[in-house]
């Protein structure tokens, strides 16, 4: 992935404009809920400081402004402290249990996002066609699954804050022109001008946020190779170099995170001194105005929880430009993915015979890849693939498999065409880097499928030459193996792969020289054991050894792209 040229403030804002946009449908009707709750809670924060006005007239100042409080609330100063009392408790009981509720709805509609946002991606990772995945940088997804979707939860979370703070100033501003519109007015675009000011360096922020996107997905990448490496780096003594690189990447990208901090606390801190000159001003500017003590009062208490309310906005644009960086990376994944609704095709089962490839070809971006080819293998049929490295083996097994579509040509099944679905649960794939998960043996065989029993993962392993194996480990299929199988032997890792394979009763079986690591006379042992099965799937065997080769009656030669 290439890193994208640094955003402008347009593009940054759109960027973030069409965030917002996608939490929005995401959200829904949970999200119009949480919405309603938002204003539900604002509304009666502002009933509240509207009742601060006669409660504070009362206590302080009784004849002031309280002619309409007598009219309602009888001539009686004790009885209309009671009810004015009690009906500010009541509010702001009524107002805490809605506050609850509302962040509860909130943190739904947050982590709903993410979640569905996760989703999106795993689904394009696994609906995307090989080619496309063939390309993909490993470090970038990782970055994308954690770092960048975590950051999109942080935004999410300063957009329904935003939301909170925005209802939050109307209703207080409702309540401030109410009781004096003038001043008021002058006031809030006094705090407006404020907030344009510190806000100069937003632009800034969307910078710091792309650069930290490409920093993290660095750090991810030194992780990734690291962590790869471990055995390779230890036996040669370059673990330093490793530790090096790693140091370097994480102190890269907590420089970019600090910059941001700092630009945040330098818009804080002019904000700060800026609200302290507007309160004073309010004050000032309420006496001037000969403002009835009472109403001065509670503008001034509404302006100082405001101004707050307005840092925090202002903040929270800040950072929702700083974190749209993040949108953008996943966008830009799931449009090089094809997009999480177009999937790689739905398997459809496959008529029984033969395997044809019709005058098939496929190029690579590097050139490489298989040219005018034309085969048939029939069902059960034993056959070899041989070749330089380079010359188009494995392209020639893709196309057989379905992971690759034809540029030209076609393949068939049976006399059916291999959709871009391949085979579906009809294939055995079994690679020569065997991938295993940090799990147990029976967890990297069944992968989670239940209908597999103990008898059915005991005769694969049998057939796979590792079922004594495994019987002798502490807790039999219930080992943990490590990470990619690291506490097993490579020749182990594949025996395994090997009965994975075989539990699915495929169709086809691809062996990419997944025997590599067995010595001659195991190798020909399992592939005796393969030779026997019944019914016997049709076998592909790529491999290098003559003594591999030796024991399939059929063996193509592949070199230049050219199938002999």
């Amino acid at each position: 992935m290439n890193a994208a040229s640094p955003p402008t403030a347009a593009s940054a804002t759109a960027q973030a404009v069409a965030f917002a946009a996608s939490l929005v449908r995401q959200a829904g009707r949970r999200g119009a809920g949480a919405v309603a709750w938002v204003a539900a809670g604002a509304v009666l924060e502002g009933l509240g400081l509207a009742l601060l006005v006669p409660l504070i007239g009362l206590i302080v100042a009784p004849g002031d402004g309280m002619a309409w409080v007598v009219e309602w609330l009888g001539s009686d100063s004790r009885t209309r402290l009671v009810v004015l009392v009690s009906a500010f408790v009541l509010v702001m009981i009524l107002r805490a249990l809605v506050l609850r509720r509302r962040d509860l709805a909130l943190f739904d509609v947050q982590t709903g996002y993410t979640l569905d946002l996760r989703s999106k991606v795993v689904n394009a990772l696994a609906a995307a066609p090989w080619e496309r995945l063939a390309g993909v940088e490993h470090a970038r997804i990782t970055s994308l699954l954690t770092a960048d979707i975590g950051r999109i939860g942080v935004a999410a979370h300063f957009m329904a804050q935003s939301l909170v703070a925005g209802a939050m100033i109307v209703i207080q501003l409702g309540v401030a022109l109410t009781l004096a519109p003038l001043f008021a007015l002058a006031a809030l675009g006094g705090l407006g001008l404020l907030a344009l000011l510190v806000n100069r360096h937003s632009g800034n922020s969307a910078a710091l946020g792309a650069r930290m996107v490409d920093k993290n997905r660095a750090l991810m990448g030194s992780s990734t190779s690291f962590l790869a490496g471990l055995k390779a780096s230890a036996a040669q003594d370059a673990s330093s170099g490793f530790a090096r690189e790693f140091d370097s990447a994480q102190r890269a990208a907590a420089l970019e995170q600090r910059g941001f901090i700092v630009a945040q606390s330098t818009a804080r801190t002019w904000f700060g001194i800026g609200t302290a000159f507007a309160a004073a001003a309010v004050l000032a500017g309420g006496v001037l105005a000969q403002v009835p003590p009472t109403v001065l009062v509670v503008l001034a208490l509404i302006f100082s929880r405001m101004a707050p309310l307005a840092m925090q906005l202002q903040q929270a644009s800040q950072q929702l430009l700083h974190l749209g960086a993040s949108y953008g990376a996943v966008r830009s994944a799931l449009a090089d993915l094809g997009g999480a609704g177009i999937a790689r095709g739905a398997a459809v089962p496959l008529p029984p015979g033969p395997v044809v490839l019709d005058r098939v070809s496929y190029a690579h971006p590097s050139g490489a890849g298989l040219v005018d080819a034309s085969l048939q293998i029939e069902p059960g049929e034993l056959v070899g693939i041989a070749g330089p490295s380079g010359g188009g083996k494995t392209t020639l097994i893709d196309l057989i498999s379905g992971l690759l579509v034809p540029q030209s040509g076609r393949v068939t099944v049976g006399g059916a065409p291999l959709a871009a679905g391949g085979w579906g649960q009809a294939i055995g794939y079994v690679p020569q880097d065997a991938f295993l998960f940090h799990d147990t043996v029976r967890r990297n065989l069944d992968w989670g499928d239940a209908t597999i029993d103990d008898a059915m993962l005991m005769e694969a392993l049998s057939i796979a030459g590792a079922a004594e194996r495994v019987a002798a480990m502490p807790r039999g299929l219930d080992t943990i193996i490590g990470e990619r199988g690291a506490l097993l032997s490579g020749g182990e890792r594949q025996r395994l792969a090997i009965a994975r394979a075989i539990l699915r009763r495929p169709r086809l079986l691809v062996l990419d020289e997944a025997t590599a690591a067995l010595d001659p006379a195991s190798e020909a042992a399992v592939l005796d054991r393969l030779a026997a099965l019944e019914p016997r799937p049709a076998i592909l065997i790529v491999a290098h050894r003559i003594e591999t080769l030796s024991r399939c009656p059929r063996v193509l030669h592949v070199e230049g792209g050219k199938l002999a």
